[in-house]
């Protein structure tokens, strides 16, 4: 007791600071330039560094397809090419575009996988991104244009973000609802990525 009443005066920081341990928000005995050091050597010792990757891929494969009154969804795409760092790979995803004229937006998701590595990667719906048919009926050609943005990555891709351009085209054999289809397609990616 007699002990506790001669460390009052000096206050809890001071108790804390004599038994070796610090607080949050305790007194601070350091100069202020030394906190602004710690401070900064903790930031940078935090800060991830990116560098910019350009990127570049091309698959072929086959796309299938269910047709309905207002939609038509891709339940399947499924293709192999190369892709940079991915090397040799695959490309799958699904997606889904409405059926209301010759050209439409379209939407999906899917991932690029090669080499131990894997590229996640979004459609980004806007006005850019479409199918265009070439006629309202079918047999024709469907081209598929736009943006995708990569949400993620994996192995030489990790943390991977940024956006990538494709092109693509495959025919369909008919458009009637209730109808599916398995027909061959082709596609290019190319971006710039910032990569961990």
């Amino acid at each position: 007791m007699l002990t506790f009443k001669k460390l009052l005066p000096l206050g809890v920081t001071g108790v804390l600071a004599l038994s070796g341990v610090t607080a949050a928000g305790a007194a601070v005995t350091a100069t202020p330039a030394a906190h602004h050091d710690a401070v900064v050597h903790s930031l940078r010792a935090k800060a991830v560094k990116y560098h910019r990757v350009v990127f570049a891929g091309s698959y072929k494969g086959t796309i299938a397809m269910l047709w309905s009154s207002s939609s038509v969804k891709a339940t399947s795409v499924h293709g192999t090419g190369v892709g940079t760092l991915l090397g040799h790979g695959i490309l799958n995803g699904t997606g889904t575009a409405a059926t209301a004229s010759t050209c439409d937006p379209l939407s999906g998701t899917g991932y690029l996988l090669g080499s131990g590595s894997k590229l996640l990667i979004r459609v980004v719906s806007s006005s850019k991104t479409q199918a265009c048919a070439a006629s309202d009926s079918a047999p024709t050609t469907v081209t598929v244009s736009g943006v995708a943005s990569v949400i993620n990555g994996t192995g030489k891709y990790v943390g991977a973000h940024g956006t990538l351009s494709f092109k693509g085209s495959f025919q369909i054999q008919s458009n009637k609802a209730g109808s599916s289809e398995k027909d061959s397609f082709s596609a290019t990616l190319h971006g710039a990525l910032l990569v961990r």
